[in-house]
């Protein structure tokens, strides 16, 4: 199924109205649940009876202790607003309280918090989830809406979907593409592949993240090289053909204001909130051969709020979040059968990806392509 979309979306202050708009409408928040109390109504899930009372049995622990807010620590939050809204609407009474952290500014704040004993943090959401388990920093907590797809077996390593230790699931993936002008490029000019990129038409039209750094283009990168679906040799010729940048925004920038007409190994996210404020940018999916990475998130240790972090986190896999994780340009691993994308995407199972191995697997690539990374940067 082809990937080559133009794409619309909503403003996030929109989509959280809509939710909550939705909410109302439903009669989900009463006299009694409008106060954080009574039976709520969470038809709208689309989860079983079982998993309703697991999820009314937390939300009525996580009242009567008087431990309603969530803090969630992650290194970005802007896709995920409308989730929060449509969280603290179904169920009354509770908050979200998103801050961001990453890298060694999150290691020396979860660090302190042990050491102080101050607990802050009831989720994490951070793609080395694993590292920070095996530090001691979260709890095994396997929510009650969670199940692994039978579908990712060669395609997608299980370590990635869920932590074989039991600490964090996720709910969802982010597909990597391309960005684009769309003043400097109509669609019939577009390359149909990643090999395309590597012809010499293409020589000063191209800008992008330096692969040496950890961020998206080198788990792009390393992910591509490991398949076999590009080689060294096209790294080189691509990273000639282009002005290579520090950070993924200042590529997104330069193709926003003109100065370059494509980028290639981007955010689609990042694309997408571009586009959203008026930038002249598209996203393009190649037919093959594109890649992902998932979100994992995890109940933190000794968490403040720890009723309400388990609620938030078996909320994530319902149809509701669902909904709103297609709206923002994410992929659920498991898509509810009466969702469909608004872009015009396949579900995630449909898609054109590269195998996306084990963590593990991942590092090892990465250590190894290193020094080939920088010297593309050094070129």
């Amino acid at each position: 199924m082809k990937l080559n979309f133009r794409i619309t979306k909503l403003p996030l202050a929109v989509i959280a109205g809509l939710a909550a708009g939705s909410l109302a409408l439903s009669g989900c928040a009463g006299a009694d649940s409008a106060q954080g109390s009574g039976e709520l109504d969470l038809g709208p899930l689309g989860i079983q009876s079982a998993q309703e009372e697991e999820l009314q049995t937390l939300y009525d622990a996580a009242i009567e202790s008087g431990d309603t807010e969530v803090t969630i620590y992650a290194g970005h939050h802007d896709e995920f607003l409308g989730i929060y809204a449509a969280f603290e609407e179904r169920f009354p009474g509770l908050t979200v309280d998103p801050q961001t952290y990453v890298g060694a500014e999150l290691q020396t704040t979860l660090e302190a918090e042990r050491q102080s004993g101050n607990h802050v943090v009831d989720v994490l959401s951070n793609p080395n989830a694993d590292r920070y388990a095996e530090q001691g920093f979260a709890e095994k907590y396997q929510p009650a809406t969670f199940e692994l797809p039978a579908w990712i077996d060669g395609r997608i390593s299980e370590d990635q979907i869920a932590d074989p230790k039991g600490f964090y699931h996720s709910p969802w993936a982010l597909m990597f593409a391309s960005s684009y002008n769309t003043n400097l490029l109509d669609e019939s000019d577009l390359p149909g592949s990643w090999a395309d990129l590597a012809g010499e038409e293409w020589a000063g039209k191209l800008t992008f993240m330096t692969p040496s750094t950890p961020g998206g283009t080198m788990t792009v990168s390393t992910a591509l090289l490991q398949a076999g679906a590009v080689d060294e040799a096209w790294l080189r010729s691509v990273g000639a053909n282009a002005k290579i940048v520090a950070q993924d925004q200042l590529a997104l920038q330069s193709i926003s204001a003109g100065e370059f007409a494509y980028q290639p190994l981007s955010a689609t996210i990042s694309v997408l909130n571009a586009k959203e404020d008026g930038a002249p940018v598209e996203v393009q999916f190649f037919d093959e051969n594109n890649v992902i990475a998932t979100e994992k998130w995890m109940l933190a240790a000794n968490a403040p709020s720890s009723d309400a972090g388990k609620l938030l986190l078996n909320f994530l896999f319902t149809a509701e979040a669902q909904e709103l994780t297609l709206e923002s340009g994410n992929f659920p691993i498991n898509q509810h059968d009466s969702l469909e994308s608004p872009h015009g995407w396949p579900k995630l199972e449909d898609a054109a990806f590269v195998e996306l191995p084990a963590q593990t697997v991942m590092r090892e690539k990465m250590t190894e392509y290193g020094d080939l990374f920088k010297s593309i940067t050094a070129n």
